[in-house]
């Protein structure tokens, strides 16, 4: 049986049907449909049902879809394991990440490790989605998570947390006065993300303040609500980092500078691999080294 055979037909029965499976994979849907029935033919039974727009596996290829998507997957974590041992780390590296940290810290490390390793190739999505990155065939998937991460077979390795502070504008203060609680932000507009129903703020004798913020602007993009602070929108909760230069020229200033903020933890999800790729270690290695920098709390990887 022609592992490539296999391979194919296991992208097939994950996308439920050729077109999607050749889409993804960028081949011809003849070149699937011919691996499935050779597959059929040396196996002497119908994997599939095809009709023009639905696939269904019968129970041959139900049966066998279970029994060899795992050891298809251990022989594809050994064929990464054996490139890994290579000196020079190549081919193709696929990122997933949030914009603002793809624009802030991926850009730099990126282009250095592409200098430092000609065989290496690099394609990055930035965007709010969060793919799965064995589903989708990503290397690494950064993900910026406030609490835990949700229950998942991902393996997950926390890189650093992202200190984050309080801001908003000279405009606001002159006309709420300085707050001296989080409960006077009552009154001022904020500028909260989508799932910040509520933020919760630690006081410097360690009791919890907490506030339903609400204003005319909710937004995921930290840029977004960054603009709508300086523009007097309303206060917002922000990525210290993100915010230096609009400090440095006082256009936002902080706000509760006593209190505490919890930070948000930025995590890299890889594709369930115990073995990792080369191509994979040394671009986290790098970024290790420019996050060493930041002010933030940051485990070995």
């Amino acid at each position: 049986m022609a592992l490539d055979d296999l391979q194919l037909f296991l992208a097939v029965a994950e996308g439920e049907g050729f077109t999607a499976a050749a889409r993804r994979l960028g081949l011809p849907k003849s070149t699937l449909s011919r691996a499935v029935a050779r597959l059929e033919e040396r196996l002497g039974q119908r994997l599939c049902e095809r009709s023009t727009r639905h696939l269904r596996l019968t129970e041959a290829g139900k049966l066998l879809e279970e029994q060899t998507r795992p050891l298809v997957g251990r022989l594809g974590e050994l064929l990464d394991y054996a490139q890994s041992r290579q000196d020079t780390p190549q081919g193709l590296l696929r990122i997933a990440a949030p914009y603002e940290f793809g624009v802030l810290r991926l850009g730099d490390v990126l282009a250095d490790v592409l200098v430092r390793y000609p065989g290496l190739e690099a394609e990055v999505d930035l965007s709010s989605r969060v793919p799965d990155p064995r589903a989708e065939d990503y290397d690494i998937v950064f993900r910026i998570q406030s609490g835990p991460l949700p229950d998942s077979e991902q393996v997950a390795r926390r890189i650093y947390a992202v200190a984050r502070g309080l801001y908003g504008s000279p405009g606001l203060l002159a006309r709420y006065g300085e707050p001296r609680c989080l409960a006077d932000l009552a009154a001022w507009p904020c500028l909260p993300s989508p799932d910040e129903l509520v933020w919760s703020l630690r006081r410097g004798d360690g009791k919890i303040e907490e506030l339903r913020p609400s204003g005319p602007l909710r937004a995921q993009n930290v840029g977004m609500r960054l603009r709508g602070v300086r523009a007097g929108l309303g206060a917002a909760i922000l990525a210290s980092a993100y915010c230096r230069d609009a400090l440095a020229a006082k256009a936002i200033v902080p706000l509760l500078p006593g209190y505490q903020i919890p930070p948000v933890r930025v995590y890299a999800l890889l594709p369930g691999r115990r073995l990792m790729p080369a191509k994979v270690r040394v671009f986290l290695d790098a970024l290790a080294e420019e996050l060493a920098e930041l002010d933030a709390e940051r485990p070995a990887l």
